[in-house]
């Protein structure tokens, strides 16, 4: 059953399936390890990509901490497995391609405006702190020359995140506003 997990909830356990392990179940793969679950857009998404070589990089210091990564997309295995080598993640990326988990939990999508060039009649206005996020995510990703792959998934999907304890209890939730509200390392570290 969907729902919005907070603070305090306990996340249900769930099914999932890795581009390299088949499938898994979550409280299995993590029993007794604080853990972080992110859920981003689609590998072909330049902020997604972002976020995975952010990962990559940073990674250490959750496991440091004794927490474990999760990272879901709405990406098949397939495109997973041709963008991905399984030596260079260090991480477990869940394949979520038909959006059940996003769904399971409840994240919503982002109103269609945010993505055309003129907004129609009577659409709410982009938030300027939207544009300035956004033009600093294509800046960055231009810089080291990603760019946009497939499109896969639901485009409006927002992102969400959840740092949880050894038990699956929600120490911090954030469920995304835009696609570029993401909270920072710093931020989730302070939770673990």
């Amino acid at each position: 059953m969907a729902k919005k997990y907070k603070v305090g909830s306990v996340i249900e356990d769930f099914s999932f399936t890795t581009p390299w392990d088949g499938e898994k179940s979550f409280y299995s793969a993590s029993s007794g390890k604080r853990k972080v679950l992110f859920f981003l857009r689609y590998y072909g998404c330049r902020t997604t990509q972002l976020k995975l070589r952010e990962l990559a990089a940073e990674c250490g210091r959750f496991f440091d901490l004794g927490a474990q990564l999760y990272v879901a997309m709405q990406s098949p295995v397939e495109t997973v497995r041709d963008n991905l080598e399984e030596e260079n993640v260090d991480f477990e990326i869940i394949c979520d391609p038909d959006g059940t988990l996003y769904r399971l939990f409840d994240i919503g999508y982002i109103h269609i405006g945010y993505f055309l060039q003129s907004l129609p009649a009577g659409a709410p206005p982009r938030p300027q702190k939207f544009e300035d996020k956004l033009r600093k995510v294509r800046e960055e990703a231009g810089a080291l020359g990603i760019t946009h792959g497939l499109y896969e998934g639901c485009e409006q999907q927002l992102p969400a995140f959840f740092v949880l304890d050894k038990n699956n209890k929600a120490l911090f939730v954030h469920y995304a506003e835009d696609i570029v509200d993401f909270p920072s390392i710093d931020e989730l570290l302070e939770y673990l």
